[in-house]
């Protein structure tokens, strides 16, 4: 049986799809945005967006005023488009091309993804859940998938 090649899955729909022939697009990404705003986020912070893609958070956070951004994701092809819609800003942007599954970070970041499950197994103890909230996403496909969205205290 052959092996499930991710990478190469990624490179294919960012290379035969527009932005919103996907599932998961947003025009605006208002819960991500809604967070940031939400926690007061610094405009120095560390972000990453994990899986970013070419997602429009990205755009939205350099008109934020946020400094230190990098985005994550499997696909070059993404990460190209990214670049080419950001023109001149892109260069504010740290890309990097790898699978989130074999990331390994050489820098602390502000910002991380995680389950409501994984969040709460890895912060008992040190931290308590102040807000968990899905969020129904309508797809240009006029399907819905579900996000959550959390934030901790720590203790």
């Amino acid at each position: 049986m052959e092996q499930f090649n991710r990478k190469q899955h990624w490179e294919s729909i960012y290379q035969t799809k527009q932005p919103e022939e996907v599932s998961w697009f947003q025009p605006v990404p208002v819960t991500s945005l809604e967070f940031i705003k939400y926690f007061n986020v610094p405009t120095n912070a560390k972000i990453i967006d994990v899986g970013g893609g070419d997602s429009l958070f990205v755009d939205n956070l350099l008109d934020m005023g946020y400094e230190d951004i990098t985005v994550l994701d499997i696909s070059e092809a993404a990460l190209q488009r990214a670049k080419q819609r950001l023109n001149d800003r892109a260069a504010k942007v740290k890309w990097t091309v790898q699978d989130a599954a074999k990331f390994v970070p050489t820098e602390k970041y502000d910002i991380r993804q995680y389950s409501e499950i994984s969040m709460e197994q890895r912060l008992k103890g040190c931290f308590e859940k102040i807000r968990c909230i899905t969020v129904d996403h309508n797809t240009p496909f006029n399907t819905v998938q579900n996000f959550i969205f959390c934030s901790f205290r720590r203790l």
